[in-house]
């Protein structure tokens, strides 16, 4: 909201929910979720991209687990802190192990070198020992498809890594649940041999259909004593729902589709939210026009976060872009990583990249006193190149264009 009175927003903008936030709209999500996983032990979550995997585990699925006496381990990754790793032992089991030790404090953390010689079981057993907990134990592992895009060529790592889970879950005291994007799904197929079941029992969690959608519009706001008017809620549902069709003519027709992204939603409202009054109290299908469509709100927001940011900090506005086209996303225009080092990460300082941070363009996840930084969410690399374009073509020479691409 717009001045001093701010009420901070009940949308959380192009990032995933964390643990002991609210989500709406995915109730029979997480209890279908939670049942299957109590029942068949080991289940594949897999969805589209932007779907809310990340938002659906630590917002809801961890909480209900934990409320059934389930102790849930860290969330593993299996391409974090690996390039620090190089060289010690296989690169996926260490960075999994590094994921389990991340809330261990630094005095009792297993030393690297002791780590990656360690195989995955032997290192649950030890935890469990060192836990002195006799609770079922659930194993996350999160954003797996990494297993299949980070060092692509190494199959023999891979093989290894999931003989190694599976000989760890042959333990039935042990639950996992995998989480991967759909188009990856396939790539597991030579490597499932090892683990029990072989992932046969699976989940598919579909984008928000137009109901969901509405209450994860709604109920933010009437948290905070603001409630969406019937129609403004309408007209802002079926404009994410728009797709475009090729109709009989062959022309392109604009189409209400069944579904909505979770992300281009919790984006859109999270700009409304910003451009509305302090005081006001109703949202309207007026306010809601003004929001615009979901590319042009992340790269509104992307434009402004940044404009403001080099404003406060004195770090020149194309050095920030430059650090998000040149270190966040990767040549091929997918996400990448990038490690924050004692004073900074490459041009940025820590003081400028902790602003990024505060405004959901980046996410910092620590591995061992190791930073790695990310852009928020995948949906945001289209609207950062394009807002890049755009703004390079207004602010730099030709001489400065031509410097750009010889770079």
């Amino acid at each position: 909201m717009t001045d001093s009175g701010t009420s901070h927003s009940p949308y959380v903008g192009p990032r995933a929910l964390y643990y002991g936030e609210k989500i709406y709209g995915r109730d029979r999500e997480a209890r279908q979720l939670l049942d299957l996983l109590i029942a068949e032990r080991i289940v594949l979550l897999y969805s589209p991209s932007g779907a809310g995997k990340t938002s659906l585990i630590q917002a809801a699925l961890i909480p209900a687990l934990q409320a059934e006496e389930f102790r849930v381990l860290p969330v593993v990754r299996v391409s974090r802190g690996v390039a620090d790793g190089v060289g010690l032992g296989n690169p996926y089991v260490l960075s999994a192990l590094l994921s389990l030790e991340q809330d261990v404090p630094p005095e009792e953390a297993i030393p690297r070198e002791r780590l990656a010689a360690m195989q995955f079981g032997e290192f649950l057993d030890k935890h469990e020992k060192r836990s002195s907990n006799s609770e079922a134990t659930v194993l996350i592992f999160d954003q797996f498809e990494e297993i299949l895009t980070f060092d692509p060529l190494n199959r023999a790592a891979k093989a290894d890594f999931f003989n190694q889970v599976g000989t760890a879950l042959r333990d039935l005291r042990r639950w996992a649940l995998f989480a991967i994007r759909e188009d990856h799904v396939a790539g597991l197929d030579p490597y499932l041999r090892p683990i029990p079941t072989r992932l046969n029992s699976t989940f598919r969690l579909d984008l928000l259909n137009a109901d969901s959608a509405r209450l994860a519009v709604q109920k933010p706001a009437h948290e905070q004593g603001v409630d969406f008017t019937e129609e403004a809620t309408t007209k802002l549902v079926d404009d994410l729902r728009q797709v475009y069709v090729r109709g009989p003519t062959g022309a392109l027709e604009q189409r209400l589709g069944p579904y909505v992204e979770p992300v281009q939603l919790q984006v859109v409202c999270y700009r409304l939210w910003e451009k509305l009054d302090a005081n006001i109290k109703r949202i309207t299908a007026e306010q809601v026009a003004g929001a615009g469509d979901v590319d042009s709100a992340l790269a509104d927001y992307y434009a402004e976060r940044v404009r403001q940011i080099a404003e406060k900090t004195g770090v020149p506005e194309r050095v920030i872009r430059d650090w998000f086209e040149r270190q966040l996303i990767t040549e091929s225009g997918f996400r990448g990583q990038v490690m924050e080092g004692p004073e900074g990460s490459q041009a940025l300082s820590n003081e400028t990249i902790k602003e990024l941070e505060n405004v959901h363009l980046v996410r910092g996840e620590e591995r061992r006193g190791v930073t790695w930084l990310e852009l928020a969410h995948d949906r945001l690399v289209k609207p950062i190149l394009a807002d890049n374009a755009k703004w390079s073509k207004l602010n730099l020479s030709v001489l400065q264009h031509q410097a750009a691409i010889w770079q």
